[in-house]
């Protein structure tokens, strides 16, 4: 039966986003990836530092494509006296977008809310009011009267995200937070729905991958141990369609006009001239972005495992990136599944 993939995206994206995964907590969130791709693989496997793999057996060349499954997040490192809660960053977070802002802390006994807390601009002087925010300038307030009542509920290492549930801002653009890289989940969901349909003598691994946020630490793991001849990883990218961005500086990609193909030595060049060619005989919307260094992506990791492996990068516009309200366009998505598609159905 065909779906009508947009919507069908728009459904499981509600549901992953809903789902805390911060690095080395993507428990949840592999769990519903397993679930949703065990229908249309011969195999779902978990290895022991979490990324889950999910085969569909074939004779031909061995294809691994990846999205990852982390997102930024933060750690409790110290309760004061008062029952105020500090932190670290995972990942990379813009500190001076963090205060007010409402935080889930992934507690033993259950979720805790909190607020993130700073020292109101009324009471600041001058150097405090222009510095850069570090994580000890903040706090998390949960409403403890004091430590130990801030201990019965939270332990230093619980980790934490921003909260930002998804909100449909017009038929296709969608905002949440964490959209970086759940919405590459969901593109690896709706390609798996297709590989029954799909004639393809490829053996295919669908992977979600673990600590990406953290230095692509998952897909160095999985790609030593999968050994693919070929490598797709699929990650969000700078939109650049809103002020302040530059085309001459920062290229030029929208939301909307399609699926990224980044071009740059992190991709081999046969990879991307086969899918360029592949959207342009298909009618599929594409965009071209030039990346003249490692991609801070899983591909960086892929592409020099082992002795090498040819590595190609599918990328989905993104506004905000890193922020609690990131912005994508279901449509790049739709139109990434459809190129994967159409990349599984040839032959090597």
């Amino acid at each position: 039966m065909q779906i009508d993939m947009e919507s069908w995206l728009k459904d499981i994206l509600h549901k992953m986003l809903l789902t805390a995964s911060p690095s080395g907590s993507e428990e949840q969130i592999t769990a519903l990836f397993a679930e949703q791709l065990r229908p249309f693989v011969d195999e779902v496997t978990t290895d022991v530092n979490g990324n889950c793999i999910a085969h569909k057996q074939g004779t031909g060349p061995k294809v691994m494509i990846m999205a990852h499954a982390d997102e930024i997040g933060l750690m409790i490192s110290y309760i004061d006296d008062r029952g105020f809660l500090y932190f670290k960053e995972i990942g990379g977070i813009d500190t001076n977008l963090l205060p007010g802002q409402r935080v889930n802390i992934m507690g033993q006994q259950g979720l805790v809310t909190g607020v993130i807390g700073k020292k109101p601009i009324h009471l600041q002087d001058k150097s405090e009011n222009t510095k850069q925010l570090e994580p000890e300038d903040l706090w998390i307030d949960i409403a403890a009267k004091d430590k130990s009542e801030a201990q019965s509920k939270v332990q230093i290492g619980d980790v934490a995200t921003l909260q930002g549930n998804p909100v449909q801002l017009n038929d296709t653009l969608l905002m949440s937070r964490s959209l970086d890289d759940k919405i590459g989940l969901a593109v690896l969901m709706g390609l798996a729905q297709n590989l029954q349909s799909l004639q393809t003598d490829k053996d295919i691994y669908l992977v979600a991958s673990v600590q990406e946020e953290l230095g692509a630490r998952g897909a160095k793991m999985i790609t030593e141990a999968i050994r693919p001849d070929i490598g797709i990883a699929i990650d969000v990218t700078h939109a650049t369609d809103y002020p302040t961005m530059s085309p001459t500086k920062d290229g030029d990609i929208s939301l909307g006009k399609g699926a990224v193909i980044p071009m740059g030595p992190n991709m081999s060049k046969g990879i991307n001239q086969q899918l360029i060619s592949l959207a342009k005989s298909n009618g599929i919307p594409y965009q071209i972005e030039a990346i003249a260094r490692p991609t801070g992506t899983d591909a960086r990791e892929i592409q020099v495992a082992g002795t090498g492996i040819r590595t190609g990068l599918i990328s989905i516009p993104c506004r905000y990136m890193h922020t609690p309200s990131e912005v994508v366009s279901l449509a790049d998505a739709d139109s990434a599944i459809t190129l994967l598609s159409a990349y599984l159905h040839t032959r090597e």
